[in-house]
């Protein structure tokens, strides 16, 4: 009896520090395993993008993968000789408003440059004739200060009335009939850009007559005496 309960002591102590140890190594490898998942996360995920150097041009070409593109800081102010427009008009109808687009570009990486009526200018015309000009109608121009860089174009958008305009801006002047213009537009003090466009004809308006039934009249029956009365208009007279 003694015997047994000490083999039964000694079965449950080696239980115990075996199954203690598998316990300890299953641990160890369970713990290990979330501890790589953030570095890995960090290689796999996207890099961010760095901050340019001054004066360092950091606009590397496109990769076949669409990694993200670093565009340059700007280093300073432009000057307006630093400065090229190239004017555009997408879309031109004659009697309603027109986006003029202006697309900057600058000599250096990048730089700042206030947009206004002080820094920039753009006319629209027809041959000799002078038809818009911002120097007329300076609030068309919205002040902004944006970056301009010499890798890709910052877009201003002027808007024109369609007007004629005159040196108070006037909103009673005639509209710019269809046909073709030219704008043309600089920062002050740079080389002006040109660009022709047409001036299209608005669609006309589709009329739609809407139709309606016409009504028959109901013939009138006969008289008392087997005598009626026969009408051939407005104006017929009784037969007797």
């Amino acid at each position: 009896m003694l015997l047994t309960a000490l083999a039964l002591v000694f079965a449950i102590g080696r239980l115990l520090s075996g199954g203690g140890g598998s316990a300890g190594d299953a641990a160890t490898v369970t713990a290990s395993t979330p501890s790589k998942t953030p570095t890995q996360q960090a290689v796999a995920g996207p890099v961010p993008i760095q901050p340019a150097g001054t004066g360092q041009a950091t606009q590397p070409a496109p990769s076949s993968t669409g990694a993200p593109v670093t565009l340059a800081v700007p280093d300073g102010p432009c000057a307006a000789d630093e400065v090229t427009v190239t004017p555009s008009v997408p879309v031109a109808v004659a009697g309603q408003r027109v986006n003029l687009v202006l697309d900057l570009t600058g000599t250096k990486p990048a730089c700042t440059f206030t947009v206004s009526s002080d820094t920039l200018v753009a006319k629209v015309t027809s041959g000799a004739d002078r038809v818009w000009t911002t120097q007329d109608c300076p609030a068309s121009i919205k002040s902004a200060s944006v970056v301009v860089r010499s890798a890709a174009p910052t877009q201003v958008v002027v808007s024109w009335s369609g007007r004629r305009s005159d040196d108070q801006c006037s909103r009673a002047t005639p509209w710019a009939l269809p046909g073709y213009y030219h704008l043309a537009a600089a920062a002050i003090g740079s080389e002006p850009g040109d660009a022709q466009f047409q001036l299209t004809s608005p669609p006309r308006p589709v009329v739609t007559k809407t139709a309606r039934p016409k009504v028959k009249k109901k013939p009138s029956s006969g008289g008392v005496g087997g005598k009626g009365t026969q009408y051939g208009g407005d104006n017929a007279a009784p037969v007797g």
